[in-house]
């Protein structure tokens, strides 16, 4: 299998960001939800995690923010997304840091910053900074949501990928504007082309997952985790078949994802 090689650096920058995500969350959680007496050190980023109007809105921030960044590529306004995307992979890697080295978090944090802004066309150092900063900022976004609202918004984000890639393919367009310009994506090959993963591709299934393992524990997170990369698995080989295409790939992750929780929770109970 000679894609075998790209096949298991897809798997590994999918597993290596959902297993940091998982574990910046159960870092988080505590700290959004103390026990009983107990002081709450960081609020979650909405109001009423367990309400689906929650979700609702984080949608409508997502589209929002997306139109924003293609008004600005349009206009050659590159300088404040890239301040963005700085400040992104600040929080973002910051919350992973503190969640793995303790105090020495901060300290990781800068050198990693330093390392970005020294190295910032190396597309090695930009797939490691996106790790960290999708780790960071999907498992902030899980620990903030109950269930349904994580899952309520893992559908709507789906079902708005497939629009935006074969209606009115504005996101085709804002991957083809920012290649080579901005770390939106992890650049993977398959076969003669080249497969774009975008970061909500993986960030939402990781709040999605975080959601999961805060509502019913790690022993239906991990299995919900591993039916999203068998979604991922299946796109990756289909696109192969498949000559100047291009596909949404949080769809085919989504169903993963909702199938092995659902297998889980048929055999768990």
């Amino acid at each position: 299998m000679k894609n075998f090689p790209n096949l298991v650096l897809l798997c590994s920058i999918y597993l290596t960001t959902i297993l940091l995500g998982l574990n910046t969350g159960s870092f988080l959680l505590p700290l959004m939800y103390p026990p009983e007496g107990g002081e709450q050190v960081i609020a979650p980023i909405v109001q009423e995690p367990e309400s689906v109007t929650s979700s609702l809105w984080i949608f409508v921030y997502i589209i929002l923010v997306t139109f924003i960044l293609l008004f600005l590529l349009k206009r050659r306004m590159g300088f404040i997304i890239k301040l963005a995307l700085f400040f992104s992979f600040f929080m973002g890697t910051l919350f992973t840091m503190v969640s793995v080295l303790g105090d020495w978090g901060m300290i990781a944090t800068a050198a990693m910053l330093a390392l970005v802004l020294w190295k910032r066309e190396s597309f090695i150092v930009a797939n490691v900074a996106l790790i960290f900063t999708i780790s960071g900022i999907g498992a902030i976004l899980g620990a903030s949501l109950g269930f349904l609202p994580a899952l309520v918004l893992l559908v709507l984000m789906s079902a708005y990928d497939y629009v935006a890639v074969f209606v009115t393919k504005h996101m085709v367009t804002l991957a083809e504007e920012s290649k080579g310009k901005f770390a939106f994506m992890f650049l993977i090959p398959a076969g003669d082309r080249i497969m774009g993963l975008g970061s909500g591709d993986i960030a939402l299934p990781l709040t999605f997952t975080v959601s999961v393992m805060a509502s019913h524990g790690a022993g239906y997170a991990v299995p919900t985790a591993f039916g999203g990369l068998m979604g991922l698995v299946w796109l990756y080989y289909f696109i192969q078949t498949k000559e100047k295409i291009t596909l949404p790939a949080l769809p085919p992750i989504s169903i993963g994802l909702i199938l092995g929780f659902a297998i889980t929770k048929f055999i768990l109970g």
